[in-house]
């Protein structure tokens, strides 16, 4: 027969060790799990940094543009002279020059400038040349600074220059898509262009010419150049239909055709052409996760990090984890071995207070102060006695959560009803919300041919992608397969955005599904609150809940 002592130090040695292994377990993979979100996070946020930075640059180039696009128009209307057509036209050139000049010495990053005068100008008008081509600026350093130099303007053949008959055929301002300038080397660039008209009458007018501004791959790679993501993650940017590399931070691209650009791996280019916005590929041997955002002038900007990099985030965390554990159970047997007999008493003491605290009494104070790890369990379980009241408190609040989904239930809503109503009632000046009904379609179906498991599973699904879609808004289940959401503030703004990327995401899930209770198939109805209309909460849950039934004929229909 075993002693009291063996006994304790057996029972000690073998809980603490569990208690150590199922810790480092749990921790390991909530550092694992934390790692790749905040990851994901980061590279987010860089992405959507780079972004900013590349709109915001975008931007000032067609303020540039636009503003010399408007110059020349005024300055047509004041200083062409038919009876003098061909000098007064020299004349506006050189005006139109010096506008461009100015601004593009004070846009950053120009590569080159032109206004290029249509045929039917240069050629005649009215039978009377005007030999005006137009002109066009390269920009190179010297001595330090940015200098624009002339060049010759090439022909307008309609198959090499899209910068001038695109904007023409369109009648409007655009962005082109990135091309290389054969007569300059290949070099890559991207074009905002203009056109130009001269009004002729009351309520006609005539094409003259475009105006455009090119910027250099090397440019757009400067916007971006110092995203950084942990060891060997990076910024570059490509085009959304093709995936063709335009800037990249590693690749010298510089005067390379589309053929000799690197291949982009094939899973890059498909998720690009859905318009995803996470996506894992690989590129040469090497598995990446990167985040894509689309800009303002239909390219896209990357944001790219190696999977080996955000493992090692948390594979040296989890290693130190291990060996702290081991350490610590190493230690544990030691001092439990040595110090079996003053633990005899402290766990009397601790026994007696668990009966206590079964017996509901809450008031025992355990007064064993020694410094060993009896000492730290005896002062644990003191402060978890003088706090679990607090604790009982809090349970309270789990009163209002539904079992099932872990969202709000019905008795929680019913009291934000109230409170809103009472808003209403005493005639809250500005109040604004919405009230989203959402309801869970076949769900008696699923229970009926695969069980309420598996309709549990549908439910916790739907509720799921309520939540990760209304990020700032409560979910309450308020009927076995109905959901609610009361909209304020910002999601009340974006409702609308809010409730089509819920049915698209809930669409992507059903094309992915493998059963029908993987799927989420959710009617949906939203009503805003009119006070000219609606008198009470409960008006607006009905318009929205009829909303949502005719989104379920309509989406019947669509079958």
């Amino acid at each position: 027969m075993r002693s009291i002592r063996a006994k304790i130090t057996i029972l000690n040695v073998i809980a603490i060790s569990i208690a150590l292994i199922v810790a480092a377990v749990i921790a390991s993979v909530s550092i694992a799990t934390f790692a790749h979100s905040s990851t994901e996070q980061t590279v987010e946020l860089l992405c959507q940094t780079g972004k900013n930075n590349l709109n915001y640059y975008f931007k000032s180039v067609e303020q540039s543009a636009n503003t010399v696009s408007t110059l020349i128009e005024n300055d047509l209307e004041e200083t062409i002279k038919d009876d003098d057509y061909a000098n007064s036209f020299h004349e506006h050139m050189q005006y139109a020059d010096d506008v461009f000049l100015e601004a593009s010495e004070n846009t950053n990053g120009v590569f080159s400038y032109y206004y290029r005068v249509d045929l039917s100008i240069t050629d005649e008008t009215g039978g009377r040349e005007t030999g005006e081509k137009g002109f066009w600026y390269i920009a190179n350093e010297k001595d330090g600074k940015t200098v624009f130099e002339s060049h010759e303007v090439s022909a307008l053949d309609e198959s090499a220059c899209p910068w001038f008959h695109k904007p023409k055929a369109e009648g409007k301002a655009l962005w082109l898509l990135p091309y290389s300038t054969d007569n300059l080397d290949n070099v890559y660039v991207i074009s905002y262009n203009v056109p130009v008209y001269r009004r002729i009458g009351e309520n006609e007018k005539k094409f003259v010419g475009v105006v455009g501004i090119e910027i250099s791959y090397h440019t757009l790679g400067d916007q971006i150049k110092n995203i950084k993501v942990l060891q060997n993650g990076y910024a570059f940017i490509v085009d959304k239909e093709t995936g063709l590399i335009i800037s990249h931070p590693f690749i010298d691209l510089y005067g390379k055709t589309e053929e000799e650009r690197p291949i982009t791996p094939p899973e890059f280019v498909k998720g690009l052409q859905r318009g995803d916005q996470h996506i894992v590929y690989k590129y040469e041997g090497v598995e990446k996760h990167c985040h894509i955002l689309e800009l303002s002038n239909g390219m896209c900007v990357v944001v790219t990090v190696p999977t080996s990099d955000i493992n090692n985030v948390w594979f040296s965390m989890v290693i130190k984890i291990i060996i702290a554990a081991l350490v610590l159970i190493a230690i544990f047997i030691t001092v439990t071995v040595l110090f079996a007999r003053r633990i005899t008493k402290p766990l009397k003491d601790l026994t007696v207070a668990a009966e206590e605290i079964d017996k509901g009494n809450y008031n025992v104070k355990l007064d064993y102060k020694g410094k060993d790890e009896i000492g730290v369990l005896t002062s644990t379980v003191d402060r978890l006695i003088q706090n679990l009241g607090g604790y009982i408190a809090d349970l309270n609040s789990l009163a209002y959560a539904d079992a099932l989904t872990d969202v709000r239930n019905k008795s929680a809503f019913d009291i934000v009803v109230r409170e809103v109503q009472k808003r209403i009632d005493e005639k809250e000046e500005g109040l604004q919300f919405a009230i989203a009904i959402f309801d869970c379609d076949d769900l008696k179906t699923i229970n009926d041919e695969f069980g309420h498991d598996k309709g549990n599973v549908y439910l916790r699904n739907a509720s799921h992608l309520m939540c990760r879609v209304f990020q700032k808004s409560v979910i309450y289940r308020v009927g076995g397969d109905e959901f609610a959401i009361i909209l304020t503030d910002d999601d009340f703004k974006r409702r609308e955005t809010l409730k089509n990327q819920f049915l698209k995401k809930s669409a992507e899930i059903c094309s992915f599904a493998k059963e029908a209770w993987e799927e989420i198939r959710v009617s949906v109805g939203i009503a805003t609150y009119d006070p000219s209309i609606d008198k009470t909460v409960q008006d607006v849950i009905i318009h929205a809940d009829h909303l949502m039934y005719a989104n379920k004929r309509d989406r019947k229909k669509g079958k």
